[in-house]
């Protein structure tokens, strides 16, 4: 039988970011933080509140269909994000200002703005090594999981959420529970040949 209790996504999480970190990071500068959101909680409801706000700007925004068609499927997004166990968010610290270029509102996408210098970027490559050393250990454990990173985490109130500083760029937020399926692994390139090729030097 599965564990669905919150202490057992808490443990679980917290071995998936011992993984992560030991990811490398150049200097060992340790650029990247991990933010735990346990569902129920109100830290959640939030996330909800916000993942419905964000959905319906959007959906009006580009006038898809009626201001009611829009809030239904709103509400489908965030009944769905309830469903999830557990919520991850990563963060790399010292970026540019993330939020000097916003003019929009509350529930708004921020303008994205990418790293700059070396250190940044290093930084940055050091989040991702450390997502998937997370996602790897939620992996063995039989956890599902999804790296998200759509407008919901570039708005205002998430990293309000969050508590983000202005130098902190959200990475990725990543979802964690049970699997209903395994999903068939599809690749558009070669491994061998492709994905993998042999270096050739002619004297």
């Amino acid at each position: 039988q599965q564990p669905s209790d919150i202490h057992f996504f808490r443990d679980a999480i917290l071995r998936g970011v011992n993984c992560a970190a030991t990811a490398p990071n150049h200097k060992i500068t340790e650029p990247t933080t991990f933010h735990r959101i346990l569902s129920p909680s109100a830290a959640s409801e939030r996330l909800l509140d916000i993942a419905y706000e964000v959905t319906l700007g959007r959906l009006l925004d580009h006038r898809l269909s009626g201001e009611e068609a829009c809030r239904n499927e709103a509400m489908r997004k965030r009944e769905k994000w309830a469903n999830i166990p557990a919520f991850v968010v990563a963060t790399v610290s010292g970026m540019e200002d993330q939020t000097s270029a916003a003019d929009g509102g509350y529930y708004k996408e921020l303008p994205y703005v990418p790293p700059t210098t070396m250190r940044q970027l290093e930084d940055y490559a050091s989040a991702c090594a450390s997502i998937q050393n997370l996602l790897l250990s939620l992996h063995a454990e039989g956890l599902g999981s999804k790296w998200a990173t759509g407008p919901v985490i570039r708005t205002r109130a998430f990293r309000d959420l969050v508590r983000c500083r202005e130098q902190d760029m959200v990475v990725g937020l990543i979802m964690v529970g049970w699997p209903k399926r395994l999903p068939r692994m599809r690749r558009r390139r070669e491994l061998d040949g492709d994905v993998l090729r042999d270096v050739g030097y002619d004297m």
